[in-house]
């Protein structure tokens, strides 16, 4: 009977884990700069996630999905309130989150190549280059079409580590329109969104799995180059003590979660 207790209890207990990085997941992939991809791979899951999406096995992230949209609609508040009034310890801390993944990432490599270095530089030039395209879609409400596109290629650009799904929003002019959808609760523009979403998602995990499984190392310092090059798009307006200490309580929250 105890041990029955105790093995619902742990299960109990992943289960919460597992909601509680939904809700982290969910509110991170609306900040422009944050990849659920380097989420994922911070908590470990990035792998296995891939082999379960290529195999349907939906039921392990049950609870995880849930923490999501939970996380996604939270987030939405608290992400327009702080980037309207605080929002440089709110890019600051961001930044620190982003910067603080690299280590973990590289570690996970088996070292520096010429080759290897080469893919690093390349990909901090097509972040950076990347950020900096005019937007594709500009004003107005969404169409259908916009709308399931704008899912699709967030959630796909979403899966790679170091790619940030609301920042190619942003290249694309539909940020603004899909996070307002989000706090009024759209229904329709959203389930749209997650139509494509999941499309997207789907389509580019068996792409990734296989390229995973062959270029883990190359693939990974590339990754790391995404990442350095998008810290432009969270780089604070003005350096002082309260970026200061939120920039450090990014660092030490990945740091303390990421090993």
């Amino acid at each position: 009977m105890g041990k029955l207790l105790y093995r619902g209890y742990l299960k109990s207990k992943v289960q919460i884990i597992l909601w509680v990085r939904g809700i982290i997941l969910g509110a991170g992939v609306i900040v422009p700069g944050v990849s659920g991809g380097t989420i994922m791979v911070i908590f470990g899951m990035y792998e296995t996630m891939l082999q379960d999406l290529l195999r349907f096995r939906l039921k392990p992230y049950i609870a995880m999905a849930i923490g999501a949209v939970v996380g996604v609609f939270a987030g939405g508040a608290l992400l327009s309130f702080l980037f309207d009034h605080h929002p440089n310890p709110t890019y600051s801390f961001i930044m620190g989150c982003l910067l603080m993944s690299i280590p973990f990432i590289l570690k996970r490599t088996k070292g520096f190549t010429g080759k290897r270095t080469l893919l690093l530089i390349i990909g901090i030039l097509i972040s950076f280059s990347l950020l900096r395209l005019p937007a594709l879609f500009v004003g107005g409400t969404l169409t259908l079409g916009q709308t399931f596109f704008a899912g699709f290629v967030s959630s796909a650009t979403m899966m790679v580590p170091g790619v940030s799904g609301s920042a190619v929003l942003i290249v694309l002019g539909l940020y603004e329109s899909i996070l307002e959808a989000v706090r009024l609760f759209e229904m329709l523009t959203l389930l749209i969104f997650i139509i494509g979403a999941v499309t997207g998602v789907f389509l580019l995990a068996k792409v990734l799995k296989s390229l995973f499984t062959r270029y883990m190392s190359e693939i990974l310092f590339f990754f790391t180059g995404l990442i350095i090059g998008s810290l432009g798009m969270v780089w604070p307006s003005e350096i002082s003590f309260i970026p200061l200490v939120t920039f450090g309580l990014g660092l030490g929250l990945v740091y303390r979660f990421g090993k």
